[in-house]
């Protein structure tokens, strides 16, 4: 080892100074969104990249969450822990890169506790974020606030540990969930192998409830075009909560783009 090695090791992070201004980027002149996602997430960042529009880019970073095999609650449980162990220091990643706004990629977090939860994560991640955040449960409430539905159905990926933090949720805010289907996916990685053909069943089951929308959480789910479609054949609002978070993001910034292919989200408010 050099000397100076020897000395960046013995002083660890001391010295570093960091550099406060600020630049416009050269990619991302309009907004530069920070997107945290779990380490085996395949899914939301590349939907999220698909969604960017002119002069609006994305930069990731994976928090460790184990490809948990899921059978139980408790494995979810285990995932959720994980993910609150993991997920400020991939915070502090993107505050590195100067992100005007955070994008939590992981919806199930932001239902854990109900509203009390969900908002002690919202406020803990802008605080360490130093700006403002957007996360699955909010999205989906300005969601279904943007098209004035009250009766909601809940199409997820999960068990039913999560599903009830959801419900939980959602009845806190007022609406009333009529319907929930939970895949009950193997792990997180299965969660990113779903296919319309299991996406597009599962959809028409919670359309039989009558519902004024229907939501998809876990944003590792391939839904956003089947919600796109979706809407078309029911006549009702459906979303997919990766939109649904990509969208409130960009109106946030005052980004009001308006663009065909991820639903009427992003079409048509």
């Amino acid at each position: 080892m050099s000397e100076v090695d020897r000395s960046v090791s013995a002083a660890g992070m001391d010295g570093v100074r960091f550099d406060k201004d600020r630049f416009p980027d050269a990619m991302g002149p309009r907004c530069k969104f920070g997107i945290l996602t779990p380490a085996p997430n395949t899914i939301v960042e590349n939907e999220m990249h698909e969604m960017c529009p002119p002069g609006v880019i994305n930069i990731v970073n994976r928090y460790y969450v184990p490809n948990q095999e899921v059978r139980s609650d408790d494995d979810w449980r285990l995932i959720m822990a994980h993910t609150r162990a993991n997920v400020a220091n991939a915070v502090d990643g993107l505050v590195q890169g100067q992100m005007d706004h955070l994008i939590m990629g992981m919806s199930s977090e932001s239902f854990m506790g109900g509203v009390e939860g969900s908002m002690a994560l919202r406020k803990e991640l802008k605080e360490r974020a130093g700006c403002d955040v957007t996360v699955g449960a909010e999205a989906a409430e300005l969601a279904f606030e943007k098209v004035g539905a009250k009766r909601i159905a809940l199409l997820t990926p999960y068990y039913p540990v999560i599903d009830k933090n959801a419900v939980q949720y959602f009845t806190e805010k007022g609406y009333e969930v009529v319907a929930v289907e939970g895949l009950k996916c193997k792990s997180i990685i299965h969660v990113g192998s779903q296919l319309p053909d299991t996406l597009i069943p599962a959809t028409k089951k919670l359309a039989e409830a009558k519902p004024d929308a229907i939501i998809q959480l876990g944003t590792n789910l391939r839904y956003a075009h089947v919600a796109d479609e979706a809407e078309r054949w029911l006549g009702l609002p459906v979303f997919s909560v990766g939109v649904a978070i990509y969208w409130a993001a960009l109106r946030k910034m005052g980004i009001n783009d308006q663009f065909k292919g991820f639903g009427s989200l992003l079409e048509k408010y």
